[in-house]
């Protein structure tokens, strides 16, 4: 028996989407530019899991506590670096004012490639804050890279430690349950941000704000409003427009009826 393979060309609405997305993400970064130096900058849609944040955290600071920012089991290398990294945007965007407080956050990693960046994060926080004492690497701690023995070891550290928030921020998967599940029994603020399907699906029920998906990736721009990350928030949410508008119009066969097929 003879099995042939035929593959299928590339149609015309294959070969010519990339290009226009790819177009207008360059449009849309030239014209916030021109706004942003016309003294225009661009507003960042509210986020409450990230809005919050700065208020919990003077909060924990009168009270002589801490917060919990767990990083996940994400690593530099792989499908799961732009979470990573993400969840260290949110870890840098608090970092200052938390060793300004005398509070330094308590970090959890899964894997041994975030595990240097945190640490940097809170050592240059703090020499920017010019207190180069309250910087400890035992503040950032590798748990492990097996999801459920990193989710055990993170819940454990928000029961017994001096704890009074819990924030996720990075890549997740059903295990972030536990560590929530913690946060709950002490009654604790709380907030998640991940954007794998299983996190999202075990952190719903909870007692968290949650921001779910790409609102993972807007919580830099949101917390330090940094003008690049502002700009290239903007300039996401204009294209994410853009491809439910195309998928639209390739649903209801408009690029047939133009002749792109």
């Amino acid at each position: 028996m003879i099995l042939s393979v035929t593959s299928q060309s590339p149609t015309t609405y294959d070969i010519l989407m990339p290009f226009v997305i790819l177009f207008f993400a360059l449009l849309g970064l030239l014209i916030i530019g021109l706004r942003v130096r016309t003294g225009q900058r661009p507003d960042v849609r509210p986020l409450p899991t990230f809005d919050l944040l700065p208020s919990e955290l003077g909060r924990a600071a009168e009270a002589g506590s801490a917060l919990h920012i767990g990083l996940g089991t994400g690593r530099i290398g792989d499908y799961r670096t732009i979470a990573s990294l993400a969840g260290l945007q949110v870890l840098e965007a608090v970092a200052d004012a938390a060793v300004n407080y005398g509070t330094p956050p308590i970090v959890t990693v899964g894997d041994p490639t975030i595990l240097p960046l945190a640490q940097d994060i809170l050592r240059r926080a703090s020499l920017r804050q010019g207190v180069p004492g309250r910087y400890s690497p035992t503040l950032v701690r590798y748990i492990s890279s097996t999801p459920s023995v990193y989710a055990l070891g993170a819940a454990d550290i928000v029961s017994h430690e001096k704890i009074m928030g819990n924030v996720l921020a990075g890549s997740f998967n059903e295990e972030a349950s536990m560590i929530v599940m913690r946060g709950e029994q002490r009654e604790m603020f709380q907030a998640s941000a991940a954007d794998r399907p299983p996190a999202l699906g075990a952190l719903y029920p909870a007692d968290t704000y949650l921001a779910a998906g790409e609102e993972l990736y807007a919580g830099g721009a949101r917390l330090t409003e940094v003008l690049r990350y502002v700009v290239g928030l903007s300039t996401q949410d204009m294209l994410r427009i853009l491809i439910v508008v195309l998928i639209v119009m390739r649903v209801l066969g408009l690029f047939e009826a133009l002749g792109i097929r």
